[in-house]
């Protein structure tokens, strides 16, 4: 189908017409989609009745073949709305989409698959307590994965609230020279006031100090904000000369980073295989490391690690993460920007089923 409107497209451009004309067209009478496709995207919608009012569930796709042993399940935001997405990680089908991520929900949702369900012998997920309560309720027999890219997506904004903490810092105290600077001219105004002088207004100056690259320490916290990221042996040289001098001056943004390094370190793949002891020794230790910074940020990320500790050491018994979903929501966008949006959502799911259901 679309290779067709692909033709279609090049057509259309030779000839002057427009995109928007040419996807009208395209919807309208070369798609197949009214009615019947239209129909078929509303067959499993969910009528939810509560005491104040009654909601509709759209769940636009429900395709039991492309259930398979590896399952991957995350969110993504279509328009203005949240959806779970259910996907196969070996092929990159979706096998269910639903506009929710309310478990309750989404366990009625998923009625018609369950008699699939029991084939799922692996799934890679989020921390979210609702999928969790999801998979537990669902298929309790499969191996829970925690994904690694929500892991480390964690992990990065711990470290990097200590490099914006500082850097709020510093602005405050910026804004209260500015607030002073205020009352001492309003102060300064009336007086003039009251002695009949004309009042000329001063222009604020606020001035920090000069580091020995040049930068001041708020620039000095802004520009380093990717070099964080980064193992020290990926540094660029300049990129090297400006962590000595953060480091310099900020140790806690120091002790951040190497926490950091040290738990991406032990997550590496290279450690896939590796028996179970050896990882939670390694693990306990990062812990007490942990404890021992005393840093708010950090030990934050150490409770979220705490508490799902079985699903993360999951990964390390085959490897699998939840990089297909992720690599699928890359190619959802990409689909809704040549799909001139989700205005027309039905058109749109219409579509989004054809091409990756």
């Amino acid at each position: 189908m679309d290779t067709h409107l692909t033709n279609i497209s090049v057509f259309a451009e030779l000839m002057g017409i427009d995109n928007k004309t040419l996807h009208r067209w395209y919807q309208d009478h070369l798609s197949n989609f009214n009615p019947g496709g239209q129909q078929q995207l509303h067959t499993h919608d969910l009528i939810i009745k509560t005491a104040r009012k009654t909601t509709n569930v759209e769940v636009p796709i429900v395709c039991s073949q492309n259930i398979g042993p590896d399952m991957g399940i995350d969110e993504k935001m279509i328009g203005e709305q949240w959806y779970t997405l259910l996907t196969n990680r070996q092929t990159g089908k979706i096998a269910f989409c639903a506009a929710t991520t309310t478990a309750s929900t989404l366990c009625e949702a998923m009625t018609p698959l369950l008699p699939q369900l029991d084939n799922i012998e692996t799934m890679t997920r989020d921390m979210s307590g609702s999928y969790a309560k999801l998979c537990n309720d669902l298929i309790p027999s499969a191996i829970q994965i925690a994904d690694k890219f929500h892991v480390i997506s964690n992990l990065m904004d711990a470290q990097q609230s200590v490099r914006i903490r500082y850097r709020q810092k510093i602005l405050e105290q910026r804004r209260i020279a500015f607030q002073l600077f205020k009352q001492e001219e309003q102060q300064r105004r009336e007086q003039c006031e009251q002695e009949g002088k004309k009042f000329t207004p001063k222009k604020f100056c606020y001035t920090e100090q000069r580091l020995s690259n040049g930068e001041t320490p708020s620039e000095l916290l802004a520009r380093s904000h990717f070099l964080l990221y980064k193992f020290p042996d990926q540094w660029k040289p300049w990129q090297l000369n400006r962590a000595k001098l953060l480091f310099e001056h900020f140790p806690e943004i120091q002790k951040a980073y190497k926490l950091s390094c040290l738990f991406r370190t032990w997550y590496a793949k290279d450690n896939i295989g590796m028996h179970r002891l050896q990882l939670e020794k390694a693990l306990f230790q990062w812990y007490e490391e942990v404890e021992d910074a005393d840093i708010d940020e950090m030990t934050n990320f150490k409770s979220l690690v705490e508490s799902h500790e079985d699903i993360i050491m999951n990964y390390f018994l085959s490897g699998k993460t939840n990089a297909p979903a992720e690599n699928l929501n890359g190619k959802i966008n990409r689909f809704i920007a040549s799909n001139q949006g989700v205005r027309n959502r039905d058109f749109f799911f219409f579509r989004l089923k054809n091409f990756f259901a």
